[in-house]
């Protein structure tokens, strides 16, 4: 179950996008990625076995670098 920290997070990011589903590009762009990356990185610390845990965090670390720098180029 997710923190009244974490559901406050994700509801803003969501009121952030006003309804992403809307939107079937949502997610495939860079900015997208990166926060869907953030997103998925602090879900993940609710999984108690550490290296499962961070293994995805390592994975969200990696798509965040990598549309961090399209971002910056951009």
């Amino acid at each position: 179950m997710l923190s009244q920290e974490s559901l406050s997070f994700l509801l803003r990011l969501t009121d952030y996008f006003k309804g992403h589903w809307e939107d079937p590009n949502w997610g495939r762009r860079a900015s997208s990625q990166i926060l869907v990356g953030l997103a998925v990185r602090d879900l993940a610390e609710g999984i108690e076995n550490t290296e499962l845990r961070a293994q995805i965090q390592s994975g969200a670390d990696k798509v965040i670098g990598s549309n961090s720098q399209i971002v910056a180029r951009t």
